[in-house]
């Protein structure tokens, strides 16, 4: 591999990213649903690709062989971005509530996935118990969780694992968007939501994909004196030193602990940015870290590595992974509605329904989804709905990254400590939501 075989890979997948952004504004059903246009990209990589093109044309997009290296090394500069510049925030009784809602959610999905693939694996051969841990990827946290999860399963000798996940958030998606639509209209019919209910939600700049110029706003802040170094250079210099830092540690631990070597870069990034994130919150250096820099370093990666996944899923992969996907994916889908309905009732206390569908749109889709389903119940923002669930996605990042990145090794390793620790949160997060929000609920 040269560097030029990477300029050609990338590219490629510019060029692919390009055409999905003008193909998202002319066909409704793409922003109407508000498909993202990576995932587009990698669809229209997917169909230009050997497997379908290739198949009756010689001349078709191909990839590098080296094309799935990229996954890792993109992942480094996301998980690396993840605590750089955040600050320590108090969070309130409304986003605590939320969170504890999210928490069954979440672990119910790991659950409802493990018991779906344990009862299919007794008739199914090419049904593993780890396959029950891919739903929760895709649902809760996108195609981004997914392909994280998916390529830590790729490091363990599963490769079929990452089209698997990104399936999952392919139809955690669509089911966030549909359902949550059909269920915010059933709310509406027993009178549950705040005010009544605007269905044109989509605008202007979700049509075209760019901002009115009076709503731009800048997307980094220039810290440093650009006649030193760039301020985007040293954001980078920032997260370089992080990766560097990881991967000099990484591989001082493995000489002691050869076993450490399963646990690839992107992860160690992940800690060690956590660590630093943290501690130099605490101190008056974090000024020199841009928040919104990292988010947009972290923000291209993940456009490309999600367009690089999809537009590699092996098609035969899912064709013999079809019915655990749709089976499993039903299930986790109906368990999501009925826990946010019935939790945020009893927990939230006003404007409960609102709540419940962002949390819904969150845990079947990403955040994005389920903002835009609360946008649709309070298009003015007269709730706190949407601070909520923005709240309970940044604290459930504590607990949704561990089994994304740990988690594969772990459900290999051991299958029972992960579904019996998974059991034990869901029962912590239960008694938590009941303990200190079921009573003021109903006292109110």
């Amino acid at each position: 591999m040269t560097l030029t075989t990477v300029l050609i890979d990338i590219s490629a997948v510019s060029v692919l990213l390009f055409l999905a952004f003008l193909i998202r504004q002319k066909i409704p059903f793409f922003y109407k649903y508000y498909i993202p246009t990576s995932l587009i990209a990698g669809i229209l990589g997917l169909l230009l690709g050997p497997q379908v093109l290739g198949q009756f044309s010689p001349v078709h997009l191909q990839f590098s062989e080296w094309i799935s290296q990229w996954t890792n090394f993109l992942f480094a500069f996301i998980f690396a971005t993840s605590f750089l510049g955040t600050s320590t925030g108090k969070f309130g009784r409304d986003v605590l509530s939320t969170t504890c809602v999210t928490g069954v959610v979440f672990m119910a999905q790991v659950l409802v996935g493990l018991g779906i693939a344990f009862l299919l694996s007794t008739f199914m051969d090419n049904v593993p118990y780890a396959m029950g841990l891919l739903p929760v990827s895709g649902f809760y946290g996108g195609h981004g969780s997914a392909g994280i999860m998916g390529g830590c399963f790729a490091t363990e000798g599963w490769e079929e694992a990452m089209g698997i996940a990104l399936t999952y958030a392919t139809i955690g998606m669509f089911v966030a968007v549909i359902g949550g639509m059909w269920i915010i209209n059933w709310g509406a019919k027993k009178g549950y939501t705040r005010q009544k209910m605007d269905s044109s939600y989509v605008e202007k700049k979700d049509i075209t994909g760019i901002l009115p110029a009076e709503q731009r706003k800048p997307a980094a802040m220039g810290i440093s004196n650009p006649s030193v170094i760039d301020p985007m250079a040293f954001q980078m210099m920032i997260v370089g030193t992080i990766i560097a830092v990881s991967h000099f540690l990484r591989e001082a631990i493995i000489k002691v602990f050869p076993f450490w070597e399963r646990i690839p870069l992107y992860t160690m990034c992940l800690i060690m940015g956590a660590i630093i994130g943290v501690a130099i919150s605490k101190t008056k250096y974090n000024q020199y870290i841009d928040r919104g820099s990292m988010k947009r370093i972290s923000g291209v990666a993940l456009e490309y590595a999600i367009a690089m996944n999809v537009a590699t899923i092996k098609l035969s992969v899912l064709a013999s992974y079809l019915v655990p996907i749709l089976l499993t994916s039903a299930a986790i889908t109906a368990v999501t509605a009925v826990i946010c309905i019935v939790l945020a009732k009893k927990w939230y206390g006003k404007d409960w329904f609102e709540m419940a569908m962002g949390a819904y749109g969150q845990c079947t889709g990403s955040l994005a989804t389920g903002l835009l389903l609360i946008k649709v119940l309070d298009p003015n923002g007269d709730t706190l709905a949407a601070e909520s669930v923005s709240g309970s996605s940044t604290l459930g990042s504590f607990w949704q990254q561990p089994y994304n990145t740990i988690g594969p090794m772990m459900i290999l390793a051991s299958p029972v400590l992960v579904t019996l620790g998974t059991a034990g949160f869901l029962a912590a997060f239960l008694a938590a939501g009941t303990l200190l929000f079921g009573r003021t609920v109903k006292k109110s």
